[in-house]
C-alpha cells in the first residue's frame, strides 16, 4: 500500500552556489560519507549533489516529516538504479509507522535535478 509520495525539483546552479559559498560544509551536511565518496570523480559534481538533495527532499515529503539528512543514504544498486536506506532514529520511526521501503527515482535535465519518492507500507 502507498503510504506517501513526494517530489522535488532543484536548480543545479542553486546547489552549486550553496556548495561554493559554504566550502564543502553544505555537502557534508546533506550527504553521508559514502554518498560523497560515490560522487567523487563524477563528470558534473554539482548535478550529482543536486540529484541527491532533490531525492532526500522527495523522501522527506513522502514520509511526511523532516528527518535527519544523515539518517538517509542514496546509493546506486549494481544496475545503477538509486536506492535509499535509513539509519538511526529514522529507521525505527518509519518502521513503527509501517513503512517497509521507499522507492525513488531521480533525473537531471539541463539546469535541473528532479526526484520522486514513494513510501510503501502495510
Amino acid at each position: 500500500m502507498v503510504k506517501g509520495i513526494g517530489i522535488d525539483i532543484v536548480k543545479i546552479e542553486r546547489i552549486k552556489k550553496a556548495t561554493e559559498r559554504w566550502k564543502g560544509r553544505f555537502e557534508k551536511k546533506i550527504l553521508t560519507l559514502r554518498e560523497i565518496e560515490c560522487g567523487l570523480g563524477k563528470r558534473d559534481r554539482f548535478a550529482y549533489v543536486a540529484g541527491r538533495f532533490a531525492a532526500k527532499e522527495a523522501v522527506r515529503k513522502a514520509l511526511g516529516r523532516a528527518i535527519n539528512w544523515q539518517d538517509m543514504e542514496i546509493l546506486p544498486e549494481k544496475n545503477g538504479k538509486p536506492s535509499v536506506s535509513f539509519s538511526g532514529s529514522t529507521r525505527r520511526i518509519i518502521s513503527e509507522e509501517g513503512v517497509r521501503c521507499v522507492l525513488i527515482t531521480l533525473s537531471h535535465n539541463g539546469d535541473y535535478a528532479i526526484a520522486q519518492a514513494v513510501a510503501i507500507g502495510d
